[in-house]
């Protein structure tokens, strides 16, 4: 038998990342962003399938994921708006006519999530996150909101005026938000969560998601009263960034499609407004759902599954689905790489259950890597993602944790961690590998961002669990990100640990950097960009001077100039899987 060679970085991480795939009006066409090699540009195809046509003649900026809050049709169908990566709003005309700006907005400051009024005659647009104006089409622009709220999002139109989600700190989106009005406040209760408000074509029926049951949950109101899909699943993501769209209203504004997250499985689902009825249609994960007549279009992504941009015939029982667009561009049709995880549940210490995914290899090496989201509010759903494939291609099992303060369970589940970040978390981690029962020596711990400290903070807890630990852009100290952070994040840990003063002395007891000769002889690898704005460089040169100062000599910091939070140049991302693969095979039996 011819032995099987391991696909190489370059294969895995070919393609395009595609975003934001909406229907236009009359449903005859698709609007994405596809990014490669650094750009975005707006792209067409026809929904029926064909051939792509870019249509930016510059680049645009892309939502990243399942986010969005690029671009948006005009009601007429005649131009879709997007921004540029210069920051301004424009109109780009279908027919191959000159685009034309419609808002730029002042030196520094970005406009985002472009909203039509039911007329066309207006456009909503949020300003750094901080303020809602309406841009009407003859080039006029008002400033809407009251300025009551330090961070708002996701305009929408409904009964002639635009409505948003805004909050203010302490809170983070998934803490506290209120469904706000050019007249005030319209919707909100202390501790519920809001997000992601739509209205149907003509702008009469409203919807939203809200978890005032426990769960992230879809509600519309309109002439037949309240309607909400009442389920023990959420239908959304932490509000990370703009225009999720994990929801939608069909053009007809009877029926809705959402997305249902079942242990971070997807399915897709819709629900008869008029019956309260709910019917299930595909599995796997989906998002950026729009629906005109008989099509609905989404990206749909999964464990087997390449991102894809995908057409549902909505008159079919089955919703007999077609291919628009493919994102990777390896095939990788029945691959071995290519895996469903399979669901476990494991017991912590206090008796709570912590969900996990474990992808196990077809060729197994006898490896496992237990891979730790970011966030820490967050989740890794069953999605196609090359850095889970590769290792899995290279023989190694990925088990991906929930520890408690993941979304997809509950919002209690993610209150869970609200005081105990740097705690509880690797606590949850260290129980999950124990009941695991993988010899250490072949167990590694990976994680980036909050993932990377609960990675450390694994290692600190329980050394006997695991071998070594590869981290990225870590947060190593927890009282210094207050100073440093950006400004989404700036009072984030106000719910994560507490006050300023329960921060300082929380942060002694829970920061990889006040532990650093716990972590002397644990062999540790930490990449990190130069220019990363949440987690600067420094908390991770600050580290590896502590563990050094400790005696450790087996930590090593590899720096990627010019790289942010998260790495994006081509030749660092070659280089990340390389420091890793030497790293983990000079380390684990």
């Amino acid at each position: 038998m011819v032995e099987r060679r391991p696909l190489t970085v370059a294969q895995f991480l070919a393609g395009r990342d595609l975003t934001e795939p909406r229907l236009s009006p009359d449903g005859s066409l698709v609007a994405f962003c596809a990014s490669e090699a650094g750009e975005t540009h707006l792209v067409l195809v026809p929904v029926q399938g064909g051939p792509e046509r870019r249509l930016s003649p510059w680049p645009i900026r892309g939502g990243r994921g399942l986010g969005g809050g690029s671009l948006e049709w005009l009601r007429d169908g005649s131009a879709v708006l997007c921004v540029a990566a210069t920051g301004e709003l424009w109109a780009i005309p279908v027919d191959g006519r000159a685009p034309h700006v419609l808002m730029t907005p002042d030196a520094g400051r970005t406009v985002s999530s472009p909203a039509v009024s039911p007329d066309g005659d207006a456009v909503a647009v949020v300003i750094d996150q901080t303020e809602i104006h309406v841009i009407t089409l003859d080039g006029s622009v008002t400033r809407v909101d009251s300025g009551a709220h330090a961070f708002v999002m996701d305009p929408v139109w409904w009964n002639g005026s635009p409505v948003w989600v805004g909050w203010n700190a302490p809170h983070m989106p998934w803490d506290e938000t209120q469904l706000v009005s050019t007249t005030g406040v319209i919707g909100s209760a202390a501790g519920l969560q809001i997000q992601q408000p739509r209205t149907d074509v003509v702008g009469e029926r409203l919807g939203w998601l809200d978890d005032s049951t426990g769960w992230l949950n879809l509600t519309v109101v309109g002439d037949a009263g309240m309607v909400r899909a009442d389920e023990h699943h959420e239908h959304g993501l932490p509000s990370w960034g703009e225009h999720q769209r994990s929801w939608c209203f069909h053009s007809t504004g009877r029926r809705v499609a959402f997305v249902r997250n079942e242990d971070g499985f997807g399915r897709l689902c819709t629900m008869n407004l008029d019956t309260g009825e709910i019917l299930e249609h595909a599995k796997a994960v989906h998002g950026q759902l729009s629906w005109v007549d008989d099509t609905l279009v989404a990206i749909r992504t999964g464990g087997k599954t390449p991102t894809q941009i995908v057409a549902y015939d909505t008159r079919t029982d089955d919703w007999s689905r077609r291919t628009l667009v493919v994102g990777p561009s390896h095939d990788w049709d029945g691959h071995p790489s290519l895996v469903e995880p399979e669901l476990l549940v494991f017991t912590a210490r206090d008796g709570e259950s912590i969900p996990a995914r474990l992808f196990r290899a077809p060729q197994p090496n006898g490896r496992t890597i237990c891979w730790i989201h970011g966030g820490p509010t967050d989740q890794w759903q069953v999605t196609f993602y090359p850095k889970i494939n590769y290792w899995v291609d290279r023989g190694y099992d990925v088990l991906v944790p929930d520890h408690r303060g993941s979304t997809g369970h509950g919002r209690a589940f993610t209150q869970s961690l609200r005081g105990r970040w740097g705690e509880l978390d690797s606590d949850d981690v260290v129980d999950a590998l124990r009941a695991l029962g993988r010899d250490a020596n072949t167990v590694a711990v990976l994680g980036g961002s909050a993932g990377g400290m609960t990675a450390l903070n694994v290692m600190v807890a329980e050394p006997r669990v695991a071998r070594c630990a590869v981290v990225s852009y870590p947060v190593c100290d927890i009282a210094a990100l207050d100073a440093t952070t950006h400004r989404f994040e700036a009072h984030y840990n106000r719910t994560l640990v507490g006050t300023p003063e329960e921060t300082l002395e929380r942060s002694a007891r829970r920061s990889p950097l006040h532990r650093a000769a716990e972590l002397r002889h644990v062999p540790v690898l930490i990449m990190h960009g130069t220019v990363d704005p949440v987690v600067p460089v420094e908390q991770s040169r600050s580290l590896v001077r502590a563990i050094a100062h400790s005696g450790g000599h087996h930590c090593e910091l590899i720096e990627f100039d010019g790289e942010g939070h998260g790495f994006r140049d081509p030749a660092n991302k070659q280089r990340e899987f390389d420091e890793t693969e030497a790293f983990l095979n000079g380390h684990l039996r």
